[in-house]
């Protein structure tokens, strides 16, 4: 390794659209600066051409569950793996998913190159955890959930929070994009961004019916948009039809993944997220009403910021279980006009940019590079 300067190998089960790869992309364009060179290591996907945009050399490894589950294919991938850190004289391997990371931390093992192991929520399996840790992965937390829960299963972890690029996510005009769906100027719109799959598509369905006795009993010029897809997509897509069709009216539009999700969360006044989403639709001074994997947590203002995060937004953990009814009285409260929406959008801006500004966060990273690589120098 040359002084101040490291070679990092990051390695993703793909480049598919999701909050893992957009974090990922986001260090990948800050690391540079500090003097770390990352090189990517795993599948393809529509975020291919971004971080080839981003000057990162991309090696293209078929890392996916189903591949992996043939030992001959285990094998190959881990050879191609430590091909590539040989051949590009990487200094330290980040890896973020299972069982893609495994593979590629028992291949900078045999080479006595550390890795360090970002853990983005609850849901790896335990046993998938031990093994990285037998290992000699270094664990990262995302939030103090996540944290709280390793320390409980005995994996120490360092808190460094999912970053985010405030060049990329900053308040914006969203008129074109209004126009091209067909919204009208004085009509609410809540923005919904997430995978379509496991607890959040049923957070989705339960808001989409939420906003549908909102257009019915309520008289509320609201549009619901949804941007995301996943295995449960076809599922929503059916109940915004119907929803449509019972109001009489497109006012449920579903977007698909977007790779320009900042023009999305600046159509909303306001945006239905968690985790990521929450922290970028923030970014692009927009608030935020708190629903994710966990459960509801709310509205998120000024007086809760600090708990918000210890909840990471009702993803890693949350204050009560959602409902359709609960989620409509909250969307009815926020864009009520006794409710100043642009005023906790800017106060959201400036919490979010003092706390989660990627360059701090890729410092962070740095740093923690650089005490594991001191050990082994």
């Amino acid at each position: 390794m040359t002084r101040n300067r490291i070679r990092l190998l990051m390695v993703m089960d793909s480049l598919a659209v999701g909050g893992t790869e957009t974090y990922v992309l986001s260090l990948v364009k800050a690391l540079p600066a500090l003097g770390v060179m990352p090189v990517y290591a795993g599948g393809t996907g529509v975020m291919y051409e971004a971080f080839a945009r981003a000057g990162c050399p991309i090696h293209r490894v078929d890392l996916t569950a189903e591949r992996l589950m043939d030992p001959e294919r285990q094998k190959h991938a881990e050879s191609a793996l430590t091909h590539i850190m040989r051949s590009r004289q990487i200094d330290l391997v980040h890896i973020h998913q299972t069982p893609s990371g495994l593979h590629a931390a028992r291949a900078a093992r045999k080479l006595g190159i550390p890795v360090v192991f970002t853990v983005h929520g609850a849901y790896y399996p335990t046993e998938q955890l031990q093994l990285l840790k037998d290992a000699g992965c270094t664990f990262i937390s995302v939030s103090p959930p996540i944290q709280g829960y390793l320390d409980y299963l005995n994996f120490p972890s360092y808190l460094i929070a999912n970053g985010i690029d405030f060049e990329q996510y900053r308040p914006a005009s969203s008129a074109a994009l209004r126009a091209s769906l067909q919204i009208p100027d004085e009509d609410k719109v809540v923005v919904y961004a997430s995978r379509l799959a496991w607890d959040k598509a049923a957070v989705c369905a339960m808001l989409v019916r939420a906003a549908r006795t909102l257009r019915l009993h309520e008289t509320m010029p609201l549009h619901l948009v949804i941007a995301g897809s996943g295995n449960q997509a076809a599922a929503i897509a059916e109940l915004a039809e119907t929803a449509n069709h019972d109001c009489n009216a497109k006012f449920v539009h579903m977007v698909g993944n977007q790779m320009q999700m900042g023009d999305y969360y600046n159509l909303g006044d306001l945006v239905v997220g968690t985790g990521r989403v929450a922290l970028e639709a923030m970014a692009c001074g927009k608030p935020v009403l708190a629903i994710g994997n966990h459960g509801y947590f709310g509205l998120v203002e000024q007086p809760v910021y600090d708990e918000a995060w210890l909840y990471y937004f009702g993803d890693h953990n949350s204050k009560e279980r959602p409902t359709e009814r609960l989620i409509g009285e909250a969307i009815s409260g926020a864009l009520s006009t006794a409710i100043n929406l642009e005023e906790i959008g800017h106060q959201g801006q400036e919490w979010a940019r003092a706390n989660f500004d990627i360059q701090g966060k890729a410092l962070q990273l740095k740093q923690l590079y650089g005490s594991l690589l001191a050990k082994v120098r």
